[in-house]
């Protein structure tokens, strides 16, 4: 029977900090990938184009027009701050392997 080498708290802890460092990276990553705040855009932008066309013959369409002018600035703030957390989680992620590795030298 072959015996495993017992691990010690420090080893324990580096593995455990490095695992943590590689969730985050791999959440950061994730967020700022994901293209779903993007589509929505898109799709806000295109129902907005429709909109300004039609408010050149009707009046009662201009507050639709500001609604969604705001709409589309919200959602871009979204994406602006997904990718702010997404950098954020890389760099906690790289710093929590930098520190594990340093436990173990």
């Amino acid at each position: 029977m072959v015996e495993l080498p017992a691990l010690s708290v420090r080893e324990g802890m580096a593995m455990g900090m490095f695992l943590m460092g590689l969730a985050a990276c791999a959440a950061g990553l994730w967020t700022m990938m994901a293209r779903e705040y993007q589509r929505t855009l898109r799709n806000i932008s295109a129902q907005s184009d429709r909109l300004h066309a039609r408010a050149l013959t009707e009046v009662g369409v201009v507050p639709i027009i500001d609604a969604s002018t705001k709409l589309v600035e919200a959602v871009n703030q979204l994406i602006r701050t997904a990718m702010g957390v997404g950098a954020f989680l890389c760099l906690v992620g790289v710093a929590l392997c930098g520190i594990a590795y340093w436990m173990m030298v």
